[in-house]
């Protein structure tokens, strides 16, 4: 009996050094990267613990086998339920299959279980915004069963709990640059970017938020920041060369279309600019050539590019040209008073008989609504009819 007891006791150490074997076999396989034998060797454990369901999942979630991983992050989580750090592997996990109703439920457990955790209430925010996306798109869609409703919310708390914490200030950030709420843009990014000088995305928020307020000087050392730190975008540079606009930095804003243009030639847009852009610095060929690439390019309505084309030839003193680039303006939007404004300016250093003049001048004033503000070059449009009127005046009388 004592033999048979002894042998049996020496088959339990055996199994027992078996299975540690597996595991610590498991263990180094997979933090050598050789996933498949390292699930291997894990499902060889014959009484399998959660820590061992973990790291199958986490060996699923390594070579992309989520459906896989997230069926045993489930089992891990069954057989011990307090494993936060199995829940969010799992939570996160889940996020990135889209499947937001069950990530809440983990992450809503993790923040009541755990309520001095920020990155459980950033991973919640998460969720909630991912649920609220689905609210808007489907009305049979699922509430949340989380405590707090509001995406916003949870990353409030994140960063209320850890004021460092970038991804839920960039999150937090987003929502108040969509919500126009420029203070709260300003005060969260400029935090983050104490602790982190080289956050791209801050800066690009921080860029944004100047950009809708106006402020074209901060924006520029935002934007011209972007790129100093390899940022190629069309987004940066279309941004910042508006912003150069803005600052009547014309040169520059030159410089940043024309990198624009290199991967987007069609883009009529961006001609028409350019165009604009040339006649200011009076570069007036390059300034006709972009505007009729813009013509050409752009489809109904073309009041707008004729109009930019006639200016260029109003420089140019072409005033023949002007002329009838303005006229196709007005064909295109009689309402275009800029157009109207321009017609009689040409017509007044190319025709003779300033009568006719004097009329496109009248036409002109008399077309403008009333009740605005009356434009710099109305003003100027009234000083030359007192002007022509004299100067007809004068020569009937001869």
């Amino acid at each position: 009996m004592k033999n048979l007891i002894g042998i049996l006791l020496i088959l339990g150490s055996i199994k027992a050094g078996a299975q540690s074997s597996a595991l610590t076999i498991g263990d180094s396989l997979y933090a050598s990267g050789n996933y498949s034998k390292a699930i291997a060797s894990y499902v060889s454990v014959v009484n399998p613990n959660s820590k061992t369901f973990l790291q199958i999942a986490r060996a699923y979630n390594a070579k992309g086998v989520k459906g896989s991983a997230l069926e045993y992050y489930k089992k891990s989580i069954q057989k011990e339920n307090r494993q936060p750090i199995a829940q969010l592997e799992y939570g996160k996990l889940l996020l990135s299959q889209l499947k937001f109703y069950t990530a809440d439920t983990v992450f809503s457990s993790l923040t009541n279980q755990y309520p001095d955790n920020p990155e459980y209430y950033y991973q919640l925010g998460r969720s909630l915004q991912l649920i609220e996306r689905k609210n808007k798109t489907d009305s049979t869609s699922i509430a949340s069963v989380s405590t707090i409703e509001l995406p916003e919310t949870a990353f409030a708390k994140a960063v209320q709990l850890d004021s460092t914490h970038q991804k839920a200030m960039y999150d937090l950030s987003k929502i108040y640059l969509a919500k126009r709420d420029y203070t709260n843009v300003e005060k969260i990014t400029s935090k983050a970017l104490e602790s982190d000088p080289e956050n791209i995305k801050m800066i690009s928020l921080q860029a944004q938020n100047y950009y809708y307020k106006g402020w074209w000087t901060e924006a520029i050392v935002r934007f011209e920041k972007l790129i100093s730190l390899g940022q190629s975008t069309s987004f940066i540079h279309d941004k910042l060369g508006r912003s150069y606009y803005q600052k009547r930095q014309y040169k520059k804003a030159i410089a940043q279309y024309e990198i624009l243009l290199e991967s987007a030639d069609d883009d009529w847009g961006l001609h028409l600019t350019l165009s604009r852009l040339y006649a200011f610095e009076n570069e007036l060929e390059k300034s006709i050539t972009s505007g009729k690439q813009a013509l050409y390019l752009k489809d109904l309505p073309l009041d707008d590019v004729f109009f930019t084309l006639g200016r260029s030839y109003e420089l140019k003193r072409d005033y023949k040209q002007a002329l009838n680039y303005y006229s196709n303006a007005l064909k295109e939007n009689s309402n275009n008073d800029d157009a109207r404004y321009g017609l009689a300016v040409a017509a007044d250093n190319y025709y003779e008989d300033k009568s006719e003049v004097l009329k496109m001048y009248e036409t002109y004033v008399n077309s403008l609504d009333k009740s605005k503000i009356t434009p710099y070059k109305a003003r100027l449009a009234e000083l030359r009819i007192q002007e022509l009127k004299r100067q007809i005046f004068v020569e009937s009388n001869q």
